[in-house]
């Protein structure tokens, strides 16, 4: 055996893969730098003495915490195997579903190949229903999951308790998610390619009573989004909101609750003026689509990427449009006005009511009134409502208790019901899973800011002064575009009464 030189370390066969030290370790798998120890003296975990240090590689890492986590035990694949055949029944693709990349070593046990096919058909299903949401939900005696369709959740299905963590895993696997750590909310992605189209799942976990439960949220990845014309904007709202995208520089803020299709708003403006005479850049958490002539990144908080850091970053690469995925803080506020300020066309979303609430929002955040009445030009608010399945649709007549208020609420927003409405509503059918609805319309109100409400905005005048003033110049709000869209048949009374504003 050849005497090794004086001085130096003998070559490690393991360059090619990255090494980890043992607080690096610990950090992976989510554990004590004592119970790595054990680990590793109990010859469970393989590692290497480098010095007076260890190290440990990190593929090995990989490999233990999926062959050792136990959450598959006691899974009776029988029960599963049931449950999948009725899945199975009413979905069509659930076979092509295809992991996109499959997690390396797994799945491996019976067990754990059952689950991922469980997982698979829920998401194949849910795609096919055009489902925004899957809600796995524990409880004392089982699971629930639960799919959110046209903004309404429906349960899907119930699993035994002895599964429950078996799926959690299996999620946890595809996104990328600590194993072992189920005290601490999580947050993930993966992506799974069905029909043609990639998707995005965000997967978010929570400790709750009966252990973690966990929301995949379901993006379609395509450049396929619908455009302004398809958007059914009444054509006021739409001229609104098209001159506003012509404007050189200014503000255009877009608001509503979560998963009310502010972004959708806000790219169909996008892809109405995005072309190679400009550059238009975006900033978002995450990226949901692309489009030519535009450049998008994604803030990533772990490294530190936030808004504020996007941003600033944005206006150095000498654009002319620029899109905020969203408004949360002071400071993200002040960069988008101080942007519009010094000659860019600004669009972002936040997160309030309607759109006169938009302005106070950002009087709340810290906002100058003054400031934001120099560079703010349009403020939109957006509802979805769900429309009347047009298989089972049929003529109805609402109570006096329903229409009564709903239409005093769209009288007060410049719209009269006129006398013969074409009030319909659905009675359920197979095509809209006997819900009476298949689809979603856009309700929406569009603030224009004219010279009477820049002065208001400058004087800081509250959120009744702002609609009021709007409505005189013409603005329709929320509830008086969805009753005229209930008039007109595309959506209900009582879907209309469900999701709009009532103060």
């Amino acid at each position: 055996m050849p005497k090794r030189k004086p001085g130096r370390t003998p070559k490690s066969p393991l360059k090619e893969d990255e090494m980890l030290s043992l607080d690096q370790a610990a950090a992976a798998l989510g554990v004590s730098r004592s119970t790595l120890y054990r680990w590793q003296n109990q010859g469970r975990l393989r590692g290497f003495k480098v010095g007076r240090q260890w190290r440990f590689r990190r593929s090995d890492l990989d490999k233990f915490s999926l062959m050792t986590h136990p959450s598959a035990a006691g899974v009776d694949v029988s029960q599963i195997d049931e449950i999948l055949a009725g899945l199975k029944a009413d979905t069509k693709e659930a076979a092509n579903l295809i992991f996109d990349p499959a997690p390396a070593g797994y799945p491996t046990t019976e067990e754990e190949k059952a689950v991922d096919s469980l997982l698979a058909t829920m998401l194949a299903g849910a795609a096919e229903v055009n489902a925004s949401d899957l809600h796995v939900e524990p409880e004392r005696d089982g699971t629930v999951v639960r799919q959110r369709v046209d903004g309404v959740l429906h349960e899907l299905l119930r699993l035994p308790r002895s599964s429950h963590n078996a799926l959690i895993a299996c999620v946890k696997v595809h996104a990328g998610l600590a194993l072992d750590q189920q005290h601490l909310p999580q947050d993930g992605h993966f992506r799974f390619a069905l029909g043609g189209l990639d998707r995005d799942v965000r997967a978010a976990t929570l400790p709750t009573l009966h252990g973690e439960s966990i929301v995949m949220r379901l993006l379609v990845r395509s450049t396929d989004l619908p455009g302004l014309d398809l958007l059914r904007m009444h054509p006021d709202d739409r001229a609104r909101y098209e001159r506003a995208l012509k404007e050189p520089s200014g503000l255009v803020i877009c608001s509503g609750p979560t998963g009310s299709g502010k972004t959708t708003l806000l790219y169909a403006g996008l892809m109405r003026i995005a072309s190679p005479d400009l550059k238009t850049l975006t900033v978002e958490d995450p990226i949901e689509c692309s489009f030519p002539h535009i450049l998008h990144t994604a803030i990533n908080k772990k490294a530190g990427y936030t808004f504020e850091v996007a941003q600033r970053a944005l206006m150095r690469q000498d654009p002319d449009v620029i899109m905020v995925g969203e408004i949360r803080t002071l400071e993200s506020a002040e960069l988008c006005v101080q942007a519009a300020i010094t000659g860019h066309l600004v669009l972002t979303q936040v997160h309030a009511v309607g759109a006169a609430r938009a302005v106070t929002r950002l009087f709340d955040m810290g906002i100058e009134p003054f400031m934001l009445a120099e560079t703010l030009i349009l403020t939109l608010g957006i509802r979805l409502a769900r429309r009347v399945c047009p298989k089972c649709a049929q003529p109805d007549e609402p109570s006096f208790s329903l229409l009564s208020p709903l239409s005093e609420l769209a009288r007060a927003g410049g719209y009269e019901l006129s006398e013969k409405p074409k009030f319909l509503r659905g009675a359920g059918c197979p095509h809209c899973q006997n819900t009476g609805y298949r689809g979603r319309t856009g309700l929406y109100e569009t603030m224009e800011i004219d010279p009477t409400l820049s002065r208001l905005i400058a004087t800081r005048a509250d959120e009744r002064a702002l609609q009021e003033a709007a409505v005189k110049g013409g603005m329709t709000t929320i509830a008086a575009d969805g009753l005229r869209k209930a008039a007109e048949g595309l959506t209900s009374v009582a879907e209309v009464w469900r999701i709009v504003p009532k103060d």
